[in-house]
């Protein structure tokens, strides 16, 4: 944790600070029905399906970039010639 320039906390104090607050929390524990109905909301979610074999994240990244490129070049040029 970093102190901001106006502070009139120490390094050592903020050290201090940071170990009386991780000693005064307690653990926390979940209740079981909670983590029930997280786990079964969770298994219930529809996956995205994968994208075709032929598909390569890559080039379809370059082909994204590609085509905004290119629509930034005609913006750039039909007001350059205004």
């Amino acid at each position: 944790m970093t102190t901001t320039r106006f502070s009139k906390l120490t390094p050592e104090d903020v050290d201090w600070l940071e170990r009386q607050l991780i000693d005064a929390i307690e653990p926390i524990e979940p209740r079981r029905e909670f983590v029930t109905r997280a786990r079964e909301q969770l298994m219930e979610i529809e996956l995205q399906r994968p994208l075709p074999r032929w598909v390569k994240p890559s080039a379809l990244t370059a082909l994204v970039l590609s085509l905004l490129a290119l629509i930034g070049t005609l913006f750039y040029l039909r007001h350059r010639d205004e």
